[in-house]
């Protein structure tokens, strides 16, 4: 097994990264000045007051988001120079540029080899809130509409072809927006399911680790067979997509057809959130967003991953990128739009199939040969 390559900067994507008030600070493990005030919404967040030396970062508390308010304040940035190491909940600072998965890398598990040939669409990624519920923004935007799910699944067989339709919500104006939205056929596994050739779900989805305990731990990504969360929330435009899949062949071999474009919203998004500055517009763009369940004093690990309206490379157009996201103490600040839909529970493993992964089923190890751990279900590696 090769060792993992660091994480690289991933460009053209932002992030803002909150600590909830009434926590107590994090710290780095990169040496330096003294933290700079936090500064977004609410009461500007204190400067860290001790400059770090090696392995240790000046950190700034929390600011206090007001309701109604522009976001809750930022942590102060941590201080730069000193020895660099393994960070413990740095937040990122929103207009820069954040490190992406970790991924793609060889390994006995195929999915972390496999490749995300549109993560530049996710543009922005924005946590914020606390415990009991946060909310994560992101922000897309690409020269075709965002993938919403799978409205029709076409299964041919020796006895003939086969057409199930799913509901995906419709844009009914544009730009549109819409709470608990319908994804298409969310199934996890099997010839209905609504995933692409590499097994990742067409339709936005968000994945969630605990790094409490383990700053390192991806156990909740996709690739270590995490189970994907919808979002809450859609707003801009966005489309569906076809689903083929031919089991006249062995291996089966499965395709996406996207639909037709609609009529280009730029960053128009029809009541969404303020999007933030400097991000670049190819035509359509949208934000998801998702209600997530916190733990006070937890840290995590954010991924999401959406599709593009293209879909024209093997194995599927996907995005990913992750952030992390400190919880902090009890209650979250102010922010600005709070999520309409509470969280839904993450899809089931179809009946008959293996569950796998944290908190799931078994050990991903232990599935089955000639199946691997992918979205929380023992699947075979082709669909």
């Amino acid at each position: 097994m090769k060792t993992r390559p660091p994480l690289v900067a991933l460009a053209g994507l932002a992030a803002v990264a909150f600590h909830a008030c009434g926590g107590s600070p994090i710290q780095g493990t990169q040496g330096g000045a003294a933290g700079a005030a936090g500064a977004v919404g609410g009461v500007a967040g204190a400067g860290g007051t001790t400059p770090g030396g090696p392995g240790t970062a000046g950190m700034g508390m929390a600011g206090m988001g007001k309701p109604g308010k522009p976001g809750p304040g930022m942590m102060g940035m941590a201080g730069q120079g000193g020895a660099a190491g393994a960070t413990t909940c740095t937040p990122g600072v929103e207009g820069s540029a954040i490190v992406d998965c970790g991924y793609p890398y060889t390994s006995s598990n195929p999915l972390t080899s496999v490749a995300f040939s549109e993560s530049e669409v996710l543009r922005a990624i924005q946590p914020s809130g606390g415990p009991p519920s946060g909310i994560v923004r992101l922000f897309y935007n690409d020269e075709h509409a965002l993938t919403l799910g799978v409205r029709q699944v076409v299964v041919k067989s020796a006895s003939g072809t086969t057409m199930t339709e799913y509901a995906v919500s419709p844009l009914t104006t544009n730009p549109g927006a819409v709470t608990n939205a319908a994804l298409g056929t969310t199934e996890l596994a099997g010839a209905q399911s609504g995933l692409d050739a590499s097994l990742r779900p067409m339709w936005p989805a968000l994945f969630l680790t605990d790094i409490t305990a383990d700053i390192n731990s991806r156990v909740g990504d996709w690739q270590q067979g995490g189970r994907p969360r919808g979002p809450t929330e859609i707003f801009g435009t966005w489309k569906s997509a076809v689903r083929t899949v031919d089991t006249t062949v062995t291996p089966n071999t499965s395709e996406i057809t996207p639909d037709t474009d609609p009529a280009k919203n730029a960053w128009n998004l029809g009541g969404g959130d303020t999007v933030p500055t400097g991000l670049k517009s190819e035509g359509f763009g949208a934000e998801a967003r998702w209600s997530v369940s916190l733990t006070a004093g937890h840290s995590y690990r954010i991924q999401v991953m959406v599709h593009d309206g293209d879909q024209n490379k093997a194995g599927g157009d996907s995005g990913e990128a992750c952030v992390v996201f400190c919880a902090g103490g009890a209650g979250g600040a102010g922010g600005a739009g709070g999520a309409g839909g509470s969280e839904p529970p993450p899809p089931a493993c179809p009946q008959n199939e293996t569950a796998c992964g944290p908190g799931t089923g078994i050990d991903p190890v232990a599935c089955p040969a000639g199946t691997v751990c992918a979205n929380g279900c023992c699947s075979y590696i082709v669909q």
